[in-house]
């Protein structure tokens, strides 16, 4: 039998990660003051596929430490569907957007 995956959904207001190219490795790095995290890759559509990792390492942490409804509620977000305890496989929807400075199209979006 397949493990059971619960979707927990974080609604808060577009976590705004800033993109930039870093002037001495010419990677992109990615900045989000809101969760306090940060990430490097060799390219834009790179960073935008391991934010979203980033993201669900931090809840899965901050879930299994039982600080998540705790950290939710000092920035005035909530969780639907949130479990008592991590028990199986948890996945998180947290709305975000990444804002690259000096590329084509400047904002893209990941919900």
């Amino acid at each position: 039998m397949p493990p059971i995956v619960r979707k927990v959904t974080i609604q808060a207001n577009n976590i705004a990660w800033r993109a930039f190219r870093s002037t001495t490795s010419n990677r992109w790095v990615g900045v989000c003051d809101q969760l306090n995290l940060s990430m490097e890759a060799d390219s834009l559509d790179e960073l935008h596929g391991v934010i979203p990792e980033a993201i669900h390492l931090l809840m899965i942490d901050l879930l299994e430490d039982n600080e998540l409804d705790k950290y939710l509620r000092e920035r005035g977000w909530q969780a639907l569907n949130m479990p008592s305890r991590p028990d199986g496989d948890v996945q998180f929807d947290v709305p975000w957007q990444l804002i690259a400075e000096g590329a084509r199209g400047t904002e893209r979006r990941a919900h």
